[in-house]
C-alpha cells in the first residue's frame, strides 16, 4: 500500500511540473524572438546591399560580422545563441510561438510600409 501511494505521489509531482519553463542558460522566448528578428534584418540587408557590392566583399565574412553586431546589441555570445536556437528547435511547441510572433511582426511592418506608401 505504501509503495502504491509513493508511486502515485511521485507521478503526480512529475505530471505537474512546468514543461514550458525555459532553462536558465537558454534565452527567453522574448529575447530569442528579438535576436532572430535582428538576424533576419541583417540577412535582408546583406542580400539587398552587400550582394550588389560582392566584387569587393566576402559575403560570408560580412554576414558573420553582422551577426556579431546583433549578438553585441543583445549582449549575448554566439554560443548563447546557438545553444538557445538548438533548444528551441528541439521544442516545436515553443519555437512555433516564436516564429509565429516574428511572422506577425513582419506582417505588421509590411502593412505599415504599404499604408505609408499609399498615403503619399
Amino acid at each position: 500500500m505504501r509503495a502504491k501511494l509513493l508511486t502515485i505521489v511521485t507521478l503526480f509531482i512529475f505530471s505537474c511540473t512546468n514543461t514550458t519553463k525555459i532553462p536558465k542558460d537558454i534565452l527567453s522566448k522574448q529575447k530569442m524572438q528579438g535576436v532572430l528578428w535582428d538576424i533576419i534584418l541583417a540577412e535582408r540587408f546583406s542580400s539587398l546591399f552587400l550582394l550588389k557590392d560582392s566584387l569587393n566583399k566576402n559575403i560570408k565574412v560580412e554576414n558573420f560580422k553582422l551577426y556579431q553586431q546583433v549578438f553585441h546589441i543583445h549582449k549575448i555570445s554566439k554560443e548563447d545563441f546557438i545553444k538557445s536556437y538548438k533548444y528551441y528547435l528541439s521544442r516545436p511547441d515553443l519555437s512555433k510561438v516564436i516564429f509565429d510572433s516574428i511572422a506577425v511582426k513582419a506582417e505588421r511592418e509590411r502593412a505599415t510600409i504599404y499604408k505609408s506608401d499609399s498615403i503619399k
